[in-house]
Formats: C-alpha cells, sequence, structure tokens
C-alpha cells in the first residue's frame, strides 16, 4: 500500500511493493523523480559522507535547478531518507 510522506525537506510517495520512492518536491520546490531503493541508499550514504566530513553545504540538483542546503538541512534530510529506507525496503 503506497503512504504519502511529507517531510520538511523532502516529499513524495512511498511504494513498499515496487521498493520505490517517487519525489514529489525537495525542499519545497517540486518535482518528479522515481528513485528505487539502492538510489535512496545512494542519497543517504552520500549525506553521511558529507557530514562526516564536517563540510557545511552541499549542492543538489533537482532537474535544471540547483540547491543549496545547509548543514541542518543536510542532516534533516539524512534522517528523513533514513524512514524512507525503512518504509521501501
Amino acid at each position: 500500500m503506497n503512504q504519502f510522506i511529507a517531510g520538511s525537506m523532502i516529499s513524495g510517495e512511498a511504494d513498499p511493493d515496487a521498493h520505490e520512492f517517487t519525489v514529489t518536491e525537495i525542499k519545497s520546490i517540486p518535482t518528479h523523480s522515481v528513485w528505487d531503493t539502492r538510489q535512496v541508499e545512494d542519497v543517504y550514504e552520500l549525506l553521511t559522507r558529507v557530514i562526516n566530513s564536517g563540510q557545511d553545504s552541499l549542492v543538489i540538483s533537482t532537474g535544471m535547478l540547483p540547491l543549496l542546503l545547509n548543514r541542518m538541512e543536510i542532516e534533516k534530510l539524512q534522517a528523513e531518507l533514513s524512514s524512507i529506507l525503512a518504509f521501501i525496503r
């Protein structure tokens, strides 16, 4: 059964049967992208590396639009992806 997840950093629809997350917003910016479990894990691992390296910011892309994430946003996004992974695995 699909579940809509509305986080402060990322929102979308989780499909545990297909092991996918359809991203509809990142940082309140509308977008559309379907990520499988591996892709969510890859982004989660990237955020973990950024946090562990002590970096204070990260630029991500939502299609054509680059977004700057500060340290707090990186940590929030990582926590939200952890919850998404628990649902779609």
